[in-house]
């Protein structure tokens, strides 16, 4: 039986009973009893705002996510208090930092066994200052190196790629993980479990991850189970559990698929049919996806296995060798066969520290371009760090690009990310539209020699609440496939003009003023 979404939730429910409770504090206190009472009232609630908001402007979030809490907190203190616990983003505890600390050592333990520390002397080679320091950050704060031994191929379609995954997946020999934010039953998922099904009865090792909230529309309850009982290693990212859980927030939205740690798919697309186009939702849906094949594939499974080991709980992460897992384990001779097709370096993102890696490789990108900035997102809920960066490029004299949907999937985000064309086209910032439907790809092109590809959008929750992954691409054959990719996909897009975002009446131009103030939060 499918899990549909719930009309009452134990949080909602809870949601409710404090606002009504707060309402009604107030009322008895002002109305109903006496002038003494009233001021004790607001007196508590006024110091309790004071308390809270200390609290949040001395946290390390980001300033505009600072803001619209503050500003919730300040018009409903109690109810803001449950939300924030609830909702904001939530930092390891000590004892919690512990226990990770394991995972990160063994990650950066394997890569320097892999490569010394030296992997980003290969860059040393093009005399390209930018790249290295971009490859530099991404290697000290994400822990994967820069590769070379790896083939790329891109796919500017998901119904292009899923073919090849199906045959890379039947190929597989010892083991495949798969982690993806959705995976909903249909054609997509239905050709894919058939295949991990015979795989698990070959013997081979088959683990996924799946995000528990991300799912929980698609998929039957206790699915996990039911994929354990066919021999499939699987579990659900932060499982929901409201009123328990302080960390409902935070989402695996990670799209990642190894093969026997030489074969790697990442991109935007998950595991669903919208994604391939068999079913329509929100018009065409336009999305991508990158195919390693080689060395590289080591960050993508070195990632998976950080998560891994965080959702299996039989295992202790200090047992976790990840050096197993390396290509040449299974594959020399294979890799030694691939031509090098450019430096490639998968990163990932986590919301549980103060370092913020999916914006700052982003923010790193843009100020580095020197004639042009290309970039696909499916939102654009910008912080000020963001805004400035891209129209400080603009004004520059460097060419920004960025195409959005047409079709929203969320109409509230949508009208958010429209809020933003102004300020951005203002300077110079040219905004597309994809007019036959939803563009799902978070890609960014930069002078045609550097790109990332991956699953971060231009939002907050990708920014700062989400496990998220990229790839960093520098002179990789698949960059020139991609701004290929960018330029036919404007042949379909409506182009805006600083005179049609200008135009918009009074009423709007309110809306999308509260919309601006609650952006981070929704």
């Amino acid at each position: 039986m499918k899990r549909t979404a719930p009309k009452r939730s134990s949080a909602i429910i809870v949601t409710g009973i404090i606002f009504l409770l707060e309402i009604a504090l107030i009322i008895l206190g002002v109305v109903y009893f006496s002038l003494t009472l009233g001021i004790a009232v607001l007196a508590v609630t006024y110091s309790l705002e004071v308390i809270i908001g200390i609290a949040v402007v001395n946290c390390r979030s980001n300033a505009n996510y600072k803001i619209s809490w503050l500003i919730f907190i300040i018009i409903m203190p109690f109810l803001g208090l449950f939300c924030f616990l609830l909702f904001a983003n939530k930092k390891f505890t000590k004892r919690e930092l512990r226990q990770i600390k394991p995972v990160i050592e063994a990650s950066k333990s394997a890569l320097d066994s892999r490569f010394g520390k030296d992997d980003i002397d290969k860059l040393d080679k093009v005399k390209d200052a930018d790249a290295i320091n971009i490859a530099t950050y991404i290697r000290n704060y994400s822990n994967n190196g820069i590769y070379t031994a790896t083939k790329t191929s891109y796919y500017s379609w998901g119904e292009s790629g899923f073919p090849v995954m199906l045959e890379k997946l039947k190929k597989a020999k010892h083991y495949i993980f798969i982690e993806y934010f959705i995976i909903a039953e249909g054609e997509m998922w239905n050709a894919i479990l058939e295949i991990l099904i015979e795989k698990a009865k070959e013997g081979l090792d088959i683990r996924m991850i799946y995000d528990d909230f991300g799912c929980y529309k698609y998929l039957p309850k206790k699915y996990d189970k039911y994929l354990r009982s066919l021999g499939i290693k699987a579990y659900p990212f932060n499982k929901i559990k409201p009123l328990v859980e302080f960390r409902m927030n935070n989402r695996d939205h990670r799209k990642i698929m190894v093969i026997d740690g030489y074969i790697g798919f990442t991109g935007g697309i998950n595991i669903a049919d919208e994604y391939i186009n068999r079913i329509e939702r929100f018009g065409k849906w336009k999305d991508n996806l990158i195919l390693l094949e080689g060395e590289a594939v080591f960050g993508l499974t070195s990632l998976f296995l950080s998560n891994w080991v965080i959702v299996d709980k039989s295992k202790d992460p200090k047992t976790v060798n990840y050096l197993e897992y390396l290509p040449v384990r299974h594959q020399h001779e294979y890799i030694n066969t691939i031509v090098n097709d450019g430096y490639i370096q998968p990163y990932g993102s986590v919301p549980f520290t103060y370092e913020t890696i999916g914006q700052n490789v982003y923010i790193n990108l843009i100020s580095r371009a020197k004639k042009y900035i290309y970039i696909t997102t499916p939102y654009l809920v910008l912080d000020d760090s963001l805004t400035n960066a891209l129209c400080l490029a603009a004004k520059s004299g460097i060419k920004v690009k960025i195409i959005t949907p047409y079709i929203p999937d969320k109409k509230v985000v949508h009208e958010i990310t429209r809020s933003y064309y102004k300020v951005l086209m203002a300077d110079g910032v040219e905004i597309y539209e994809y007019k036959p439907g939803f563009i799902h790809e978070k890609t960014i092109i930069i002078d045609g020699t550097m790109a990332t590809v991956g699953t971060i959008n231009f939002d907050y929750r990708s920014l700062f609440l989400h496990m998220e992954n990229g790839t960093f691409l520098y002179q990789c054959s698949c960059i020139n496939d991609m701004e290929r990719d960018f330029v036919d996909t404007l042949k379909d897009c409506l182009p805006y003009s600083y005179e049609i975002v200008s135009n918009v009446g009074l009423f709007k131009k309110m809306w999308r003023a509260i919309l601006r103030i609650i952006a981070p939060l929704v």
